[in-house]
């Protein structure tokens, strides 16, 4: 072996070495098993993605037969010729098993058998090309050492796709300028560079898998149609080693296509003349050479059949393809090789920016609220009794919380921890460690049941509770009881007050449009055991009163094969606040008192600040939502308002009505649910879900959205089509909007924290006003 060789493989492993040494792992994305097109035929799963790949096994075998054809058919010349396309078409007609019993049940430890077969081809490929453009004797002997390579690839560096990277990437650029720059030893070496177009254009379509199949309106996905485009490869292969015959004369392609133009402006006008010169090319001694021929063109210039000597010449005495050849003419007369990469680039680069930049649908496939059981009910002359019993507040402060109790809207169904049901309430690490387990076990272990939900298939899980943050957080305890990947994406949120479930939902959004193809659970909160106020601060006595035991889990999904089976979709999300304004951040506070005791003030503005944000979140949100003719009514008015020095009274409040079917505002108490049926020119029945969440469960917190979207469904009120607005607000002082809209038939039987006693609500004379 020459030393010129040996230094290339060594420069080549050195290479190899580093790169594997300074670049970082590419690990398997689990997104990648989730295809557009999951559908199931005649009880195949994932039907088309299976059933395309049926023509590599006709190719294939096609090509395997005519290898060893009795009159040497494909006319091979070179030793290792056929061993090396033996293999390759051994690799095609495999890549049919293998990417059909992948597709069947897509996973990494199928994905092997995928990969596999395509390797065989590839390395084998390579070999060839060696053998015809470089050398003969190393082309053969490397035949079964890059097979080998290959394969230890697949199998030892599964978890790494670096090296398969490079096993697949590499002979995609370097055979096309192995194609164009070496001198081929047979004619119609341009079906390589046709057979590279084809796999570029595949690996777009397997990129664009999911836009297609959106385009295709649920027809066809890329990946199905990246099969059959990536068959059309060893098709033109096959097809150029059934017309091919030995050179006598070996030019390269690049020579070939060597093409000068000169430019010349003449008076008033502007021409440029292309010259074209191709080399004679002798197919045959037997055969005349083909003709140099010229051609000119303003602005443009065309193709010789003389570029592709054996498409349509008499002399040509392969096999006869006429349809193929007269598209393949046709194609190469339209445009050069070069115009061809450059518009697959472009192509290429358009589909990418499309895919990386796409809205991407949040799905909501379905939630799960926490019903405590009846023993754990409060009702309101039980609390106040327990709250004498207790001896800890005096005749002042137990009026007041009364007098609290009984305007609230609360009901005698809301319930509270156990812990608080003793005399005195028990406070501590353990007894909200107890609440927050059996709130949140409950409605995970609801929601995996329902839907038969593999722990280990979450990707993402965001949890929020206010005044509970432990350590462990509360993520790392659901994944502990759950058991859940050691990669799942965890975030636990604290301090973020009432409007904190909405916020979650915001950061999953946002978490999704870097991770596509991710399952979401969200978890909202709020622990009630150990958060009570002991003090005589009016303010902070409150929030004694109208906190209750609940919560809830959410499912979502950004998987376009979730689409069918979610109930609703997200339209909307906006977020607003106000802590930069010193009455907003202070008018729900954590804070202790004079006497040293930690509680949570409520302040009187309370109302006012949050109509403030609401309004600021509205304007946003109005233009988004609104039909044309509300928002031009609302701008006549603001225009008016402003013209006339304010004299008119108020500016127009667009009817929302217009724009959703339901409301669900935050369960905060009842002022607030009036405050902000007031501030949006709601009637009554607006708040219902509002109202009648309040006075059975309490307010729960950032949950309490959750309850009223329940409530809905159970009624029976949540049609396909519909919108509803959910309207969150928290300390900070935070107002956070979200708009979905029901994609699905919702089944009012379906059993819900409100199913067993639906028909008793709502109360008369409270959640109806």
């Amino acid at each position: 072996m020459k030393k010129r060789t040996i230094y290339s493989w060594g420069a080549a492993i050195v290479i190899f070495v580093v790169l594997m040494i300074v670049t970082p792992t590419i690990p398997q994305s689990q997104a990648y098993h989730d295809f557009a097109d999951q559908r199931t035929f005649f009880g195949i799963p994932n039907a088309l993605n299976v059933i395309s790949n049926f023509p590599f096994l006709i190719i294939g075998l096609i090509g395997l037969v005519l290898c060893f054809y009795p009159d040497d058919y494909f006319r091979f010349s070179l030793r290792g010729e056929k061993l090396g396309w033996t293999c390759f078409f051994v690799g095609v007609a495999a890549v049919a098993f293998g990417s059909s019993y992948y597709h069947l049940h897509p996973d990494d430890a199928r994905l092997v058998w995928d990969r596999l077969p395509m390797t065989i081809a590839f390395t084998s490929i390579m070999a060839i090309f060696v053998i015809e453009r470089i050398d003969e004797h190393k082309g053969t002997y490397s035949i079964v050492p890059l097979l080998l390579v290959g394969l230890g690839v697949i199998c030892r560096f599964f978890d790494d796709l670096r090296p398969y990277a490079l096993v697949q990437f590499v002979p995609c650029i370097v055979i096309p300028l192995m194609a164009i720059l070496l001198p081929p030893m047979y004619t119609h070496s341009t079906y390589w560079l046709w057979a590279a177009g084809f796999y570029l254009l595949a690996k777009v379509e397997e990129a664009a898998d999911k836009p297609i199949y959106s385009w295709t309106h649920h027809i066809l996905s890329g990946h199905s149609i990246k099969h059959v485009c990536a068959a059309m490869v060893p098709v033109f292969l096959t097809l150029m080693l059934a017309k091919r015959s030995v050179q006598t004369e070996r030019i390269s392609l690049y020579k070939t296509w060597k093409i000068s133009w000169t430019r010349s402006r003449g008076k008033g006008t502007e021409e440029e003349s292309f010259e074209c010169t191709y080399t004679n090319v002798a197919v045959e001694e037997a055969r005349c050479p083909v003709p140099i021929i010229h051609i000119c063109h303003k602005n443009k210039f065309l193709f010789s059949p003389s570029l592709f000597p054996s498409l349509d010449q008499p002399g040509d005495m392969g096999p006869s393809f006429p349809f193929i050849d007269q598209v393949l003419l046709i194609s190469q007369t339209l445009m050069s090789f070069p115009h061809l990469l450059v518009i697959s680039a472009c192509l290429l680069v358009a589909v990418f920016a499309y895919h990386s930049f796409r809205p991407r649908c949040i799905y909501l496939i379905d939630f799960s609220c926490y019903q405590p059981p009846d023993f754990l009910r409060s009702p309101i002359a039980n609390f106040i009794e327990h709250l004498n019993l207790s001896g800890i507040f005096d005749r002042e402060c137990l009026d007041l919380q009364q007098k609290i109790l009984e305007r609230s809207g609360i009901g005698d169904d809301a319930c509270v921890p156990v812990t608080v049901h003793e005399i005195p309430p028990h406070s501590s690490l353990s007894a909200a460690r107890e609440e927050t387990h059996d709130i949140l076990f409950t409605v995970v272990q609801d929601l995996f049941s329902k839907h038969k939900i593999d722990p280990k298939s979450i990707d993402i899980l965001v949890s929020n509770c206010s005044l509970f943050c432990p350590s462990p957080s509360i993520t790392s305890i659901i994944i502990n009881k759950f058991g859940m990947r050691s990669n799942v994406k965890s975030f636990s949120l604290s301090g973020m007050g009432c409007s904190a479930g909405l916020l979650s939902i915001n950061l999953v959004k946002d978490l999704m449009k870097i991770h596509s193809g991710s399952l979401a659970l969200v978890l909202s909160m709020e622990a009630v055991s150990p958060n009570g106020y002991k003090g005589k601060c009016k303010s902070m006595l409150i929030a004694n009163t109208i906190f209750r035991m609940g919560g809830a889990a959410i499912l979502l999904s950004n998987r376009e094969r979730d689409k069918d089976k979610a109930k609703y979709k997200l339209q909307h999300l906006i977020r607003t606040h106000l802590g930069s304004d010193d009455e907003s951040y202070e008018s729900v506070m954590q804070e202790v008192d004079e006497e040293g005791l930690v509680g949570v003030a409520l302040s009187k503005q309370l109302v006012k600040v949050a109509s403030k944000a609401l309004k600021i979140n509205v304007v946003e949100l109005g233009p988004r939502v609104l039909p044309y003719s509300e928002q031009l009514k609302y701008i006549i008015s603001f225009i008016k308002r402003k013209w006339r020095n304010h004299k008119e009274k108020e500016v127009y409040t667009p009817n929302f009505k217009k724009a959703f079917e339901h409301f669900c505002i935050h369960a905060g108490g009842r002022a607030i649910i009036e405050g902000v049926e007031k501030h949006l020119k709601l009637e009554k029945e607006d708040g219902e879900a509002s109202r009648t969440t309040l006075y059975r469960y309490g307010n729960t917190s950032s949950s309490s959205l959750w309850y009223e979207m329940q409530y809905l469904e159970a009624k029976g009120r949540m049609k396909k089509g519909d919108r509803v607005w959910q309207i969150g607000l928290g300390s900070g002082f935070k107002a956070n909007s979200a708009v979905w809209k029901c994609v699905s038939e919702i089944d009012s039987r379906d059993k819900n924290a409100w199913s067993d006693r639906i028909h008793l609500y709502p109360v008369c004379g409270d959640a109806s006003g």
